[in-house]
């Protein structure tokens, strides 16, 4: 009898562990299929800044291709790398036109493009011109405003600061300046944008 009983605690205890054990399968091969389950989508991502690209890869997807190809559809790079880890790769497009390119992404399973837009950043100036009116006396116009807080700046001709204005129009200003004791000849401005850019006028 009481070696019955033993049997049978036996054998409940060979099916509790192969519960446990199957269980245990089940949970990992789940965790381990969600893991290998992200696709390109989920891990590649692209910054762009300018001529330059960088591609983030968040997790390691193995061996991948990069394909570049201009605006007419030819390949103009292609390179392997082998991701094992978190991974950037820079590229630059300074060498060649602007324009758009597309950028594909392969692995030996799935593929993913990004659209890249190749431009130089073009350096704004400041569009400032100023007309004399008379001998004392010239008018200021000021396009392509961005931002309010235009600074001017009036000096002599040692340098020495004779009158500060800020402007607050967006967009373009047109004004009129007179100098009391001072002829044009004998002043110079600057003109200063809120980016802080700035552009020097002369009379002589």
């Amino acid at each position: 009898m009481v070696l019955n009983v033993e049997k049978e605690i036996n054998f409940k205890l060979y099916q509790v562990m192969k519960t446990i054990t199957t269980l245990m399968l089940v949970f990992g091969l789940s965790f381990s299929s969600f893991a290998i389950d992200k696709g390109l989508m989920e891990v590649s991502s692209v910054e762009i800044q300018e001529q330059r690209f960088t591609i983030n890869l968040a997790e390691a997807i193995g061996q991948v291709r990069i394909s570049i190809y201009d605006p007419n559809g030819n390949i103009i790079n292609r390179t392997f790398f082998k991701v094992s880890g978190p991974q950037r790769i820079p590229f630059n497009l300074s060498q060649v036109p602007e324009g758009h390119y597309k950028v594909m992404l392969e692995t030996k399973d799935e593929s993913r493009n990004f659209d890249i837009a190749s431009y130089r950043k073009v350096e704004k100036k400041v569009m400032a011109y100023a007309k004399a009116i008379d001998e004392n006396s010239f008018n200021l116009r000021v396009l392509g405003i961005t931002e309010p807080n235009t600074k001017v700046t009036i000096y002599s001709d040692n340098h020495k600061v004779l009158l500060k204005d800020e402007i607050t129009e967006m967009g373009g200003f047109s004004k009129n300046y007179h100098l009391k004791y001072l002829k044009l000849s004998k002043i110079y401005l600057k003109v200063e944008n809120a980016e802080g850019k700035s552009k020097f006028l002369y009379f002589n």
